[in-house]
């Protein structure tokens, strides 16, 4: 058996992965910390107990060969060091929808267009880089505590096996990190205030790490010894894990983000603002991504303001249909967005509220809204240069609602593969623990198509939608 662990933004993920393909996936839910607005933070020790939790409900972890790790990209975990074999935050962890860094991204901004061709993607609020440069600025003393600054996952699988290091893909979503030498962009950590050393080696997502220490072993009631991989970001370990390699597929995930991924064909990186560049698990894999920051996070946060579970809201709007065209329009930046429009301070709205209006109507509006935001990151893509993309997969836990599929193709206007495995980065995970001690898995991932249906008045609400953005902003 291989133990797949996926750090996400909402919950964490175990999977157990037999050489069959039988699986057995448990997780736990916690909730990120908004102290201030734009703020966007959670204390470590809610991540390793909610770990805690999920190892010991968990059969059979004696058979566990080995462990890989997936994990929430872009925000940071500043460390002083290291507590005999774990590492001691300084504080709670940054995270990707944390926007307090906006105010530094003038100073990536002003780089040379030199420079910010190697970085290979746009400066954006929730990255490494702009959290380190905030901190330095207006928490200096903590700033200059810091011996290593881990990525989410990092720290999770330095607690385990006590290692300083992190793979590739999560150091390419950084902007600290130099694509065309595939390491730490010196001169730019120097002009921060930092140097190579208060960051992580960088090794192969599919690569041993290190070995789950004694101190771990007791902590988690895991056995001591068994070989930890690198790991990779959540969005590069889903395409690990669904083997996406087809520059002519591109891979839709919902999480609390959602994104389109599309593997590059060309080895050489060209920036372009509004998408974002990451590195895959394995040498020479490269992906443009379209990231649009509110998926299930602007969802969720419906759910939870209209009182629904999620079983109740779709079976609602299935009994409502999408016969009747919506006269509610949904902006879903409640946390800034990214592609296309680079905004950290975009906000959300409900707009053209009146007395008529129910709480399936608020409810069908935030599905429209946020499928737009995807069919927006689809024609992104396709205007710099992916245009070949022919076939388009659906992946991540919204998938499993047939309501949810059916607005979204009919959104995108596309035929949707659809895979019922919807936890496919803690798969990759568990694929790149594998592979770390050198056996290969190939268990089949099936997808059915769901058929994109025609609903004119679709094309005027996205059309609706955009106009207002740009009203309003």
């Amino acid at each position: 058996m291989y133990l797949g662990i996926d750090l996400g933004t909402g919950s964490v993920k175990l999977m157990l992965l037999g050489p069959d393909g039988a699986e057995h996936t448990v997780s736990r839910s916690y909730e990120v910390s908004s102290p201030h607005s734009g703020w966007a933070q959670i204390d470590t020790d809610i991540w390793l107990a909610a770990l805690f939790s999920c190892i010991r409900e968990l059969p059979g972890v004696e058979h566990v060969k080995a462990i890989g790790l997936s994990g929430q990209m872009h925000g940071i975990v500043p460390c002083s060091g290291m507590s005999g074999t774990a590492p001691v935050a300084l504080g709670p962890a940054i995270t990707w929808a944390d926007q307090r860094a906006a105010e530094t991204l003038p100073d990536y901004k002003a780089l040379s267009e030199q420079t910010l061709s190697k970085l290979g993607n746009p400066p954006s609020a929730g990255m490494a880089g702009p959290i380190l440069l905030w901190l330095r600025d207006h928490m200096p003393e903590l700033f200059a505590k810091i011996d290593i600054a881990f990525m989410p996952k990092d720290f999770i699988r330095a607690t385990l096996t006590g290692d300083r290091l992190t793979d590739y893909s999560d150091a390419s979503g950084t902007l600290l990190y130099d694509f065309s030498i595939r390491g730490w962009y010196a001169d730019l950590l120097r002009a921060i205030g930092l140097d190579t050393a208060q960051l992580p080696q960088i090794r192969a997502g599919n690569s041993i790490a290190g070995f789950v220490s004694d101190d771990a072993a007791r902590r988690f009631g895991l056995p001591s010894g068994i070989p930890v991989a690198v790991g990779a970001g959540d969005t590069p370990a889903a395409f690990f894990g669904t083997d996406l390699h087809d520059p002519g597929t591109g891979q839709i995930s919902i999480g609390t983000a959602a994104q389109i991924g599309v593997p590059m064909a060309e080895r050489n990186i060209h920036t372009v603002m509004n998408l974002n560049h990451f590195e895959g698990v394995r040498p020479g894999s490269r992906y443009r991504i379209a990231a649009m920051m509110n998926g299930g996070l602007a969802l969720e946060w419906v759910r939870r303001q209209l009182g629904f579970s999620w079983q109740e809201l779709y079976r609602s709007l299935e009994r409502r249909g999408l016969e009747t065209p919506s006269d509610l329009i949904f902006i879903p930046y409640l946390s800034g967005e990214r592609t296309p429009h680079m905004d950290p301070d975009a906000r959300g709205a409900w707009i053209g509220l009146s007395l008529h209006h129910q709480r399936e109507d608020l409810a069908l509006a935030a599905l429209l809204g946020v499928a737009s935001t995807i069919r927006l990151g689809l024609a992104t893509l396709l205007s710099a240069g992916n245009s070949s993309i022919n076939r388009l997969r659906l992946v991540g836990g919204s998938a499993r609602f047939p309501f949810w599929r059916k607005v979204l193709a009919a959104m995108l206007e596309r035929d949707l593969l659809v895979s019922q495995q919807t936890d496919t980065s803690a798969r990759g995970a568990a694929l790149m623990a594998a592979e770390a001690i050198g056996e290969r898995l190939f268990p089949s991932l099936g997808f059915d198509c769901e058929y994109a249906e025609s609903y004119s008045w679709m094309k005027d609400y996205f059309q609706k939608q955009q106009d207002l953005y740009y009203k309003v902003f």
